[in-house]
């Protein structure tokens, strides 16, 4: 089981995302990004993650903010 090193907690009304530093078994670091949400039908939670590592980070910074800066037009 990874090992978490840092955790933030970010909600938006009905979803909830975590963004999770974690350490993998072979000590490499990365970053889960979880989003919680409310199915309308039956209140029950649904999960779904992403992994990022170190190396994917800066590019994936990058595309990132370009698509925020389109959002926030």
């Amino acid at each position: 089981m990874a090992e978490e090193i840092k955790s933030r907690m970010l909600n938006c009304g009905r979803r909830t995302y975590f963004f999770d530093i974690k350490r993998a078994q072979t000590g490499k670091p990365y970053l889960q990004i979880t989003e919680s949400r409310f199915v309308e039908k039956d209140e029950k939670r649904r999960r779904g993650n992403i992994i990022i590592f170190p190396e994917d980070i800066e590019n994936f910074k990058l595309i990132f903010n370009d698509v925020a800066k389109l959002l926030a037009k």
